[in-house]
This record gives C-alpha cells, structure tokens and sequence, in this order.
C-alpha cells in the first residue's frame, strides 16, 4: 500500500527545492545501495519492496541512491521525509508499533508530532512520541495511563479524538486524529486575527473543553497552538490529557518541574501557577488569556522572564486590552475580563457558560450588521410588486349556482335571468294564494 500523502507531482520550483533538500546530504553520507537500507527500515511492505528491487534490476528504476529515491518520491512510494532519511542511512525509528512515519509535523514541550499511516488499515494519524525526560518520570505516566482511558471517551467535534496510546521499545506515544488546517499560534504569526474571529473560535473551542470537563478530564494547557483550525473553520483543541504529563510530583519545586511547562506560562491560570488543584475554570481562564494573546498580538502579563510573568500573574491584573485595542465593545471586554477573573468562583463555572456568552456576542453583532448594510441598487430602482389578490368563492344555495356562474362571465344576461326567476317565484306565490282562498 502507498503512502497516500506524498501527494501530486510538484511544479518545477519545488521540485528543485525537493533534490536541493536530498543533495544536502554529503556523499560520503549516501549509501552507495539504497535498496538494504529501505529493506531494513521497513517503510515498504514485502510486496512493494520486491517489486521497486524488480524494477532497479530491470533497469526500469535508477541505480544511483538518490536518483532512485527520488522516483518514488514522484511515484508516491516513499514520502519526502522518508528519503531524507533514507539517504542519511538512518532506517531505524520510521516504524512505531503498527505505524509508518511518514512526516514529521513539528515538536513542542513534550515531545516530537509525526505524520503517521496505519500499515494494515491505512489511516493517516498524528502521532506524538512523548519527551524522554517525561517517560522518565514513573509518576507522570502512570497519571497518563489513566487519564488515557478517560480521553478514550471523548466523541466531540471540537475535540481532536485519540486513538490510542502505547509505547514500544520504552518509547510512549499517543495516536490521535490528524488535522491538516494550521493552529491559531500559527495563524498568529501573520498578525493579530480579527476579534471578530477570534470569538467564533473560542467559543467552539469551549464547547470542546466543557465535553472534556464533563468527563473528568481537564486540558490544563489550553494555550493558541493547542487550537487547531480546519479547512471548515471547525476548531479542535488538541492534546487533551496530556497535561498530567507536565505536573510535578509531590516532592517537585515548581522550577524544575516547570522545565517543560515554561512556554506555556503566558496561560497558565494563578491557581495553576501557584500549584493549586485545578478544574475545568483553569482551563477558561488559559482560554481567555489565548483570546487576549490572538487579538492584540501581546500577552496580558508581559514581563522580561517567566518568573516575572508569573508573579504579575498571581499577584495583579492583566494590562487592560483596551490599553491595546481601544475599538473593542464593552460587551467582549466583559466576557474577556470575566474568563480571565483571578478568583475562580468569579469565572465562567462550565465550559457551557463560557461559550454561551461567546456566542452572544456573535448573535448581537448580526443586527448591526444588517443595519448598515448597503441598499441593493436593482431592488431601489424595481417597480413595486402589484397586490396579491386573493380569490375567495362564496358558498350557495345549490339550486342559484347556475346563475351565480352566469353572473361572473355576463352580468347583464345574468341579471335579467334573476329577474325573470324572482318574477316567476312571485306568480307562483299568488297563483298558490288564490287557490288556499
């Protein structure tokens, strides 16, 4: 089966980029065969690798390793990353349990993210292979086992789902959904994103978080590059449950347990800087500061180190964001201000709540928006519709219907008949008379 991501030939610009990328290489580096070493990493099945050694014997493939890597790089055989690989002679490592690595996504504070695909059911995933100085701690990952059967539960759209969680060869590693779309800390680093946005954003991601609340699990580092954004504009908050990872043991200072946790101190809630049990409005108050970090581009305790942020953090207010974006509306500054609230009980109390009030905001906006629209010029300059006339028949007497429908086509011939009928009744009526008598 062929890694179904390598995706379609590239335009000649980037194909150059491609064999500049594999010529980086030294030629020392290069095995002189290439065929053992893709044979030893394991990246082909039995049946691929025999039939790419068919073909080199052939003559239908290159001999030369690089050459030939990159043909099924252009036959989406093997995966650009997989031939860099290749061509430094490091097969080991490109197979984790049942999965194939095919890319590498990036790395974060608790460990590197893959591109993955299932060898038997060919499902593309990521896949997070934990820090090594995480899985050294028998605790943390002890904790992470159990929280592990609890985020098996979760089935939420806003949540990225995991599939599963293992370790081979004393290496630990999560499975989880793959999204292709950016983060919000990526989107960011094109400017701060429109309020407007960003709002939409945080209230699905609270909807994600208040299922996850609902099952006992809190993210504990909801920060922007755990928000994912898809093609679709559907937020996913991501590495649910690995947030036990980065806690300290009893017997921990903060410091050197905040080893891994010191990029993520911008979010961090005073309960959780301080080392306090935390819930799920630890998880809002991290959401809001994200929010504040997206629109404005700074963070809400700025300070020279993260020590200093952490004091300003614990012990005073944020700078106020309209310091930094006086055009904002009340009403976003007070959702802003009640989900970064230093005391917990002065929070939103659920997930729910939170995206509620975010959804507010969304709602109020439309009315104005429809307000100020602009008039259609074709509907200004468009005669008036004429009335709709509704025609409603009256309910006769069975013997006048004949007439009624002679009165509708010709009034006049109708209106003699009716006279000649009422002439007639009359005779009869005095005929009738004159004979009682």
């Amino acid at each position: 089966m062929k890694n179904s991501i390598a995706g379609p030939r590239l335009a000649d610009g980037r194909e150059n980029q491609r064999m500049a990328s594999l010529e980086k290489s030294k030629s020392s580096e290069v095995p002189h065969d290439l065929l053992p070493v893709i044979r030893n990493s394991g990246v082909l099945s039995d049946r691929q690798f025999n039939d790419v050694k068919a073909k080199v014997l052939a003559g239908d493939y290159p001999t030369d390793s690089k050459a030939l890597a990159e043909r099924l790089i252009r036959e989406k055989i093997i995966t650009e990353y997989q031939a860099r690989r290749l061509l430094a002679n490091k097969p080991n490592g490109m197979i984790l349990g049942k999965y194939v690595i095919l890319d590498r996504i990036g790395s974060g504070s608790m460990g590197r993210v893959y591109k993955a695909q299932h060898q038997l059911m060919g499902r593309i995933v990521a896949l997070k292979i934990i820090a090594p100085e995480i899985v050294s701690n028998e605790r943390a990952v002890a904790r992470f086992y159990r929280e592990m059967r609890l985020v098996g539960r979760l089935d939420h759209p806003n949540v990225v789902r995991a599939f599963d969680a293992d370790s081979s060869s004393n290496i630990l590693y999560i499975v989880m959904e793959y999204v292709s779309g950016p983060s919000l800390a990526q989107m960011l680093k094109n400017g701060a994103l429109p309020p407007a946005d960003v709002v939409g954003y945080a209230a699905q991601a609270a909807l994600g978080l208040a299922h996850a609340h609902e099952q006992g699990i809190v993210h504990r580092d909801v920060k922007p590059s755990n928000l994912l954004v898809t093609d679709d504009k559907l937020v996913k908050v991501l590495d649910l449950g690995l947030g036990v990872l980065m806690e300290a043991d009893n017997h921990a200072t903060f410091a050197t347990a905040d080893g891994i946790a010191v990029g993520t101190v911008d979010y961090m809630s005073p309960e959780q800087a301080c080392g306090k049990d935390v819930d799920g409005r630890s998880d809002l108050y991290s959401l809001g500061c994200s929010m504040y970090h997206l629109i404005t581009g700074r963070h809400a305790f700025p300070g020279d180190n993260p020590i200093e942020r952490l004091g300003r953090r614990i012990n005073g207010r944020p700078v106020p964001i309209t310091d930094l974006r006086p055009d904002l509306p009340p009403s976003l500054v007070a959702v802003l201000d009640k989900l970064m609230a230093n005391k917990p009980q002065d929070r939103y109390q659920t997930g729910i709540e939170a995206a509620e009030a975010l959804t507010a905001l969304i709602r109020s906006r439309k009315p104005a928006a429809v307000a100020t629209a602009k008039p259609d010029p074709v509907a200004a300059t468009a005669p008036p519709l004429p009335p709709e006339i509704i025609r409603v028949e009256p309910t006769y007497p069975g013997w006048f219907r004949p007439m009624a429908k002679l009165a509708e086509q010709k009034a006049g011939v109708a209106v003699a008949a009716i006279i000649g009928a009422l002439a007639a009744f009359a005779g009869i009526g005095f005929a009738i008379g004159r004979l009682i008598r």
